[in-house]
């Protein structure tokens, strides 16, 4: 018997074998580059280690691809076959991959959740159960899920700061961020190329309104994040949303076509991050040319996955902003039929596809036709519905941003100005949002309310 290098036991050929292993999760724990390329190393030394096959099977469900699901099953199958001669750990990862590739995420999370309690230290199970949390939108899940494990970690532990950086992120998605700051902000200390962690305390400082810490906290660390592969795109994008934040929105078109929409991109991330932030700029009505197009275009080769709602609703949004009602609209009709096939039972995302998807996609269409109206009347109650989209508090804002947009647009005067009084109290440091609520008020006849409102927003646009 070997074991990997946290001192668990694992079924394989040779130690090459397992330090391959090894090599690969490290990877995907800095969340690098070549953690998928990896795997052929494992392969070579041993076709038939059943953690290298668990591991090629989580890795092609992890992207949400429709042409790497299949890639899924048959590392699975192969998986199946090798689990008798396995360890119970190595097994239940099986059974993990089998529970995720029908569908049943949340018995998939459980199943990681159960490896954890006796084998804390299985860090695979760790990351991808956290990250499973977070795509279901389970934040406290995510919060307890890391608490429970964390008095079994110690520096000394290899991988230890990226067990720390999740743990930060956890907290930051359930309010707590004094302790999610200074956790992720620990974590980059060990290790600068823990992108995850230094993602957390920029969640952080953009909840908490702090833009331009943000966009400073991203320069000291971009030399070492741009190798992080994908998801540096993601980070710059989260620095262009304080550039937004600030009104620097020369700054904002310059990341967009230098940094996360360089080029058309397969990657969800790339579509979710470049997707999101046109629509935040077109709500702003600021010009965004063609760069519509190129997302458009990928996402409708899409239309018939059913993988992720959160996804899914970028699609939309690049479909029909882009000109391409019909592909928008074939999606929600495959949201519906989805739902309405009795094989889905046991999906775990088809009720969330039913409570959210559907009406928020259908509301993303409407906005792109200028059906201010519909917009109002189903995004009042769906944006309480979205949590189970997954995704941040600040990725499923642009949704929030929709309907406030429509209020004003629709010259619903009072709905506007409650709508952003409520966003003014719950992110006081937001200058875009004072102006807006100024000129909500100033349609109220409200005056004198505009003018307090405009000069906050000229105060934290100066500072």
């Amino acid at each position: 018997m070997h074991h990997d290098k946290r001192g668990l036991p694992i079924t394989a050929a040779s130690q090459a074998a397992v330090d391959a292993f090894d090599a690969s999760i490290d990877e995907f724990m800095a969340s690098g580059r070549d953690a998928a390329k990896l795997l052929t190393r494992i392969e070579d030394a041993d076709p038939e280690m059943i953690m290298g096959q668990c591991l090629r099977g989580y890795f092609m469900r992890l992207p949400s691809l429709a042409r790497l699901t299949a890639l899924s099953h048959n590392a699975l199958a192969k998986a199946q076959a090798l689990a008798p001669g396995g360890t119970d750990r190595e097994r239940k990862h099986v059974q993990a991959l089998g529970a995720w590739c029908v569908g049943d995420l949340r018995g998939t999370n459980a199943i990681w959740e159960s490896i954890l309690v006796d084998y804390p230290h299985d860090i695979l199970a760790l990351r991808l159960v956290h990250f499973l949390h977070f795509f279901l939108g389970d934040l406290p899940q995510m919060r307890d899920s890391m608490a429970r494990v964390m008095p079994r970690w110690s520096p000394e532990v290899p991988g230890y700061g990226y067990v720390v950086g999740c743990r930060a992120f956890s907290l930051e998605e359930n309010g707590e961020y004094a302790e999610a700051e200074r956790l992720g902000r620990k974590a980059v200390e060990i290790n600068e190329n823990d992108i995850w962690a230094g993602h957390a305390v920029v969640h952080v400082l953009e909840m908490q309104g702090r833009r331009q810490d943000g966009v400073i906290w991203v320069d000291e660390h971009e030399a070492a994040w741009k190798e992080r592969g994908i998801f540096a795109h993601h980070i710059w994008w989260h620095r262009a949303l304080c550039y937004l934040e600030l009104e620097q929105f020369d700054a904002v078109m310059n990341a967009y076509d230098n940094q996360f929409w360089t080029e058309p991109s397969e990657d969800n991330t790339d579509i979710c991050n470049s997707s999101a932030m046109l629509m935040r700029l077109d709500m702003l009505g600021l010009d965004v040319g063609d760069r519509w197009s190129s997302i458009a275009e990928i996402c409708a080769t899409r239309v018939g996955d059913r993988l992720r709602p959160f996804n899914d609703l970028h699609y939309v949004m690049a479909l029909a902003m882009g000109g391409r009602r019909d592909d928008a609209m074939a999606i929600v009709e495959s949201m519906k039929a989805f739902c309405a096939d009795s094989a889905n039972v046991g999906v775990t995302v088809t009720d969330t596809y039913q409570y959210a998807g559907i009406p928020v996609a259908e509301a993303i269409i409407a906005h792109s036709e200028h059906n201010h109206a519909r917009v109002i009347d189903i995004m009042r109650g769906a944006r309480y519905e979205m949590r189970p989209l997954g995704g941040s508090w600040a990725q499923r804002d642009v949704w929030v941003r929709m309907l406030i947009h429509a209020a004003t647009k629709d010259n619903q005067t009072e709905l506007a100005r409650a709508l952003l009084a409520e966003r003014t109290v719950a992110n006081p440091t937001s200058g875009p949002s004072w102006n807006m609520f100024a000129d909500a008020l100033d349609k109220c006849g409200a005056t004198r309310e505009a003018g307090t409102a405009r000069s906050t927003a000229a105060g934290l646009l100066a500072a």
